[in-house]
């Protein structure tokens, strides 16, 4: 239960900057949003306001926008009555971009307030030198390391970072280790000999230091927010362009299922790990609206730098058509991560 409200509020928390971006855009660009939605099928809620109607729909997955325009086969009655100059058609190329790219730059602005927010309030994860858990069955147990211990000496010489420390035991598979331990003010030496993973190919003892967080002032936490929010999105970049290289497979993706398990992973861990989970689907879902494919908000710019070079834009219907055929691909495309991410669920450990 606790991951599906986890999973609900997640999504709605991403999905909600991205429909007010576009919202917001548009109504800078003189173009009437017709409904704002949060969720889809039968309306729970509904507020009309004076040019938008504003709703809460039953199936809490995701959110909308409708604009003036985009979609004309689909307005009905009153709401089809507005202006011509109030239409997304009527507006100019550049005013259009800025429209669609709106929701993906709400996404990224979203996920920058909220990382700072952590860093201000939570602070940034680091690696202690403190044992947080240790393995039952492995190297480090049999040793006699413990939760609580501090690891203040590898082979002799002082761990002065503990990220340092476990590249050399990744390092030293087969080979005899001493660790210096501080255990409740006693110093003490153990000996280890990492065991070689097959999976990772690296030597381990078995053990995880404890997470602490460090916190920052106002103006630092801004900074590393920023640089947080740059920092995800060359990752997420990066992890695109091995899956178009074909170095990644996409059986690496996550479904809704699996983004659904790892929101309550998240949630689970507290709600700072949470709230950095929620920053990183909202730079994804930004990043991957910014794909130059039907359907996608990337794929709209791409027809407005046609219809800029033109001097005219291409008929709606046929652009709608592309982009319809777009949308059941991509439909697909999660239908088939869904049914992966259920085997992989179900598979044995």
């Amino acid at each position: 239960m606790l991951t599906l409200i986890a999973f609900i509020i997640v999504l709605s928390a991403v999905v909600l900057p991205h429909e007010i971006g576009h919202f917001l855009f548009a109504l800078r660009a003189g173009i009437r949003p017709l409904e704002i939605g949060l969720g889809f099928g039968p309306k729970l809620l509904a507020f009309k306001g004076k040019k938008t109607l504003y709703s809460l729909n039953a199936v809490p997955l995701g959110g909308f926008i409708r604009i003036a325009g985009l979609n004309p086969e689909e307005e009905k009655g009153e709401e089809a009555a507005y202006p011509e100059e109030e239409s997304y058609l009527s507006k100019s190329p550049f005013q259009k971009a800025l429209t669609i790219l709106g929701g993906p730059f709400m996404n990224f602005v979203f996920a920058f307030l909220l990382l700072s927010f952590i860093f201000g309030v939570f602070g940034s994860p680091e690696l202690s030198n403190e044992v947080d858990k240790v393995l039952p069955g492995s190297v480090a147990e049999a040793s006699g390391l413990k939760a609580g211990d501090r690891l203040v000496g590898l082979n002799g010489s002082e761990v002065k970072s503990i990220e340092g420390a476990i590249a050399v035991i990744h390092k030293s598979s087969g080979k005899s280790l001493s660790l210096t331990l501080n255990r409740a003010g006693k110093v003490l030496t153990l000996w280890v000999t990492p065991k070689y993973d097959e999976k990772l190919k690296v030597g381990l003892i078995g053990f995880s230091p404890k997470v602490v967080y460090k916190k920052y002032g106002a103006f630092s936490a801004i900074a590393e927010g920023a640089k947080e929010t740059v920092g995800i999105s060359l990752l997420i970049l990066f992890f695109i362009g091995q899956l178009i290289i074909g170095a990644v497979s996409f059986g690496g993706l996550a479904g809704p299922v699996g983004i659904a398990q790892l929101t309550g992973q998240a949630a689970n861990s507290g709600i700072a790990s949470l709230l950095s989970f929620t920053a990183f689907l909202s730079i994804n879902l930004g990043i991957v609206n910014l794909l130059p494919l039907p359907a996608l908000d990337g794929g709209r710019v791409v027809f407005i730098i046609i219809e800029a070079i033109r001097g005219k834009a291409l008929d709606q219907e046929t652009e709608n058509r592309i982009h319809f055929v777009g949308f059941a691909l991509l439909m697909g495309l999660a239908a088939a991560l869904t049914v992966n991410d259920i085997m992989r669920w179900m598979s044995p450990r």
